[in-house]
């Protein structure tokens, strides 16, 4: 099991004085050792740098990369090339979805 991972904004600075990220996970689950890697010069660095090895990881013991609803949504509306005020209607409406569909799935498990 791979965990998702989390961003951390460091303490350290960098010469500029402007803040370092890193992001951290657990590879086998919460009894597994955390790997932290860090000195990223913005968050977004480290976020693309994070899906990077989750995705490395997940190829390498062969696990599907299934989307939530909510990833899947968010995935549609990021490439949905119109003004934002269609995007926040979009997202409002697929909100309902979202929440129908959190319902269901609770109910069936």
């Amino acid at each position: 099991m791979v965990q998702q991972g989390q961003l951390i904004e460091l303490t350290r600075r960098g010469r500029g004085g402007e803040p370092l990220w890193a992001y951290r996970f657990r590879a086998g689950g919460r009894g597994s050792k955390r790997v932290q890697r860090g000195g990223f010069a913005s968050e977004q660095d480290a976020r693309e740098a994070l899906e990077r090895e989750l995705e490395r990881l997940r190829r390498e013991r062969r696990i599907a990369r299934r989307l939530t609803l909510a990833e899947l949504v968010e995935t549609y509306l990021a490439q949905h090339g119109v003004q934002p005020v269609t995007i926040e209607k979009l997202r409002y409406l697929l909100s309902k979805a979202r929440r129908r569909y959190s319902a269901i799935e609770r109910s069936a498990s």
